[in-house]
């Protein structure tokens, strides 16, 4: 949600406009895009935090600071992101989907809205 009303504030300040609804379905998509590209290490160290087995010979993840560490030192970086795409084929677009679904129906709503605020403003009061 951050990102996406940032990306949106953005939007505006370079197009002096609001975004259109396929515009809002892409700044949704890129909010999607960057928040799971940030948030997958943690994911990854998560699941194998709640998922590490006893083995032996495995010393088992301390924490996530630990799990991220050893991760990146035993296996490397690209292990953290091995998920990415699958990841952001998914979210990626159901986001954007939803962002731009919601700027549509709430434009809409407030349309509506205003119409029977101003029918209401315009209308005469009663006489006693």
């Amino acid at each position: 949600w951050v990102f996406f009303q940032q990306f949106k504030i953005a939007h505006k300040k370079l197009t002096a406009r609001n975004p259109t609804n396929i515009e809002n379905f892409s700044l949704g998509s890129l909010a999607a895009g960057t928040t799971v590209c940030i948030m997958i290490p943690l994911d990854t160290a998560k699941t194998r935090i709640v998922t590490q087995i006893g083995a032996k010979g495995f010393v088992p993840y301390t924490g996530v600071v630990n799990c991220l560490s050893r991760v990146v030192k035993e296996e490397g970086v690209g292990v953290l992101y091995k998920a990415l795409g699958p990841r952001l084929a998914c979210v990626v677009p159901m986001i954007g989907i939803q962002f731009g679904v919601y700027e549509f129906l709430k434009r809409e709503i407030l349309k509506r809205n205003c119409s029977k605020i101003e029918k209401v403003k315009n209308k005469p009061l009663p006489q006693k």
